[in-house]
């Protein structure tokens, strides 16, 4: 059982590895950026080349969804282990056996000959950089003092979806140029270099947490017994899933489908999406840090998403240009405020679990962003109308509503908790 007197000393001890001026310090940290980097770019660039994909593999929006989907499931399935396995056995070799599998995952995604293939290497990629944020946030845990964590977290996350940018309108440019296949080989490059980095700068095993020494059946009790845990799976699985499935696969289509543009030209508009996130989260960090409750600042992106799907779905067919840059920037800073739930459980759970109590959360967001994509793609071929595109879409845009009401009424009951 944790003390008080030993959460005490673990906060007292705040200044170690990742918070250090040292130059491994910085390494560590730019090295888990990087890579967190690479799982975003993979989360989200099947959007830039979902007309190639269709067009290579003669696939149906269904089949595409599905397909995009498996980063997702695979994902999701990847948080328990990975969570216990950082816990247990440290970051280092976590991160490390991980990065691999996602490599593997990433080779074979770029040489894939059929879409049953193509879904198998994107499966592996998802469960490899399934490992990455979990491993990142637990190290941010247990290394940073607790009143700067969620600033910590934000410009980490922030960085890191700098990949989110890469692969708008970089990848559809990149894959003009070279075709989709290399465009990945890239990543799956930089990927491996820099889970090599992480292997032997994370070398000292002072510089390593202290693992879980308790059970796994009483952590994985711990956690998923935890009420206000599961009031707030409902934020990941609805605003994320929802968010990320739009962002990810189906907003390439939609402008392409509505507003009639070219693949290079869609990709220079949804890149904003990134752009919001990547202004807001830092920001969102910041103001929870100061005030000590994230809840409230949760509960102001949850009602921004709200906004947003409301507005989609009255207006969303008949937008200018500068309205659609304004809306897509707005979403993506919605989900950049909503998204400092992932700090919570670090209130709500030991320090000694909190990479089990992270990837359990984490786990919704990537359920639901499996289901969100493959459900979007059923409503586009299942009510598809001749003569109005739009018809499908705002359908997908009145979904969300209700879902991202559903998350607010359940946030609104959690107790967040204090810093142990």
């Amino acid at each position: 059982m944790v003390t008080k007197r030993t959460r005490l000393v673990g906060c007292e001890s705040a200044l170690m590895w990742l918070e250090s001026k040292t130059n491994r310090g910085l390494l560590v940290f730019a090295s888990l950026t990087v890579l967190y980097f690479c799982s975003i770019f993979h989360r989200v660039g099947i959007a830039a080349v979902a007309s190639n994909l269709q067009t290579d593999f003669g696939t149906n929006a269904s089949i595409l969804g599905l397909m995009s989907g498996m980063y997702f499931y695979s994902y999701s399935a990847a948080q328990i282990p990975a969570g216990l396995m950082a816990d247990k056995f440290g970051i280092r070799k976590t991160l490390t056996l991980f990065g691999l599998v996602a490599c593997l995952g990433n080779l074979l995604f770029s040489f894939s000959p059929t879409i049953a293939v193509l879904s198998v290497g994107r499966a592996l990629v998802g469960f490899g950089v399934g490992g990455f944020y979990v491993c990142a946030l637990k190290a941010f845990a247990v290394s940073y003092n607790r009143k700067r964590y969620a600033t910590y977290t934000g410009l980490f996350t922030s960085l890191g979806n700098v990949g989110a940018i890469a692969a708008s309108s970089p990848l559809a440019l990149l894959t003009l140029a070279f075709g989709w296949r290399d465009a990945f080989l890239v990543i799956l490059f930089v990927m491996l270099a820099f889970v090599g980095v992480v292997w032997f700068s994370m070398n000292n095993p002072q510089d390593l947490p202290a693992a879980s020494k308790r059970r796994v059946f009483a952590d994985l009790k711990t956690v998923f017994s935890n009420r206000e845990l599961l009031k707030l799976a409902p934020v990941p699985f609805f605003v994320y899933g929802l968010f990320v499935s739009f962002q990810g696969l189906w907003v390439g289509p939609f402008l392409m489908q509505v507003y009639g543009m070219i693949q290079s030209v869609a990709s220079y508009f949804f890149v904003f999406i990134s752009v919001g996130f990547v202004v807001a989260f830092p920001l969102a960090g910041f103001l929870s840090d100061r005030t000590g409750r994230r809840k409230r600042v949760v509960m102001v992106g949850i009602v921004l998403s709200l906004v947003y799907w409301v507005i989609m779905a009255i207006f969303g067919g008949s937008l200018a240009s500068y309205q659609i840059v304004a809306l897509f920037f707005f979403l993506g800073f919605s989900f950049g405020v909503t998204d400092i739930f992932l700090t919570i459980p670090v209130n709500l759970c030991p320090a000694e679990i909190s990479g089990l109590a992270i990837g359990g959360l984490n786990m919704f967001n990537f359920v639901g962003g499996g289901f969100f994509q493959f459900f979007m793609g059923f409503l586009l071929d299942s009510t598809r109308q001749v003569g109005n595109v739009f018809f499908s879409y705002q359908i997908i845009f009145a979904v969300a509503v209700v879902c991202v009401l559903v998350s607010l009424i359940s946030a609104t009951r959690l107790d967040e908790g204090i810093c142990h």
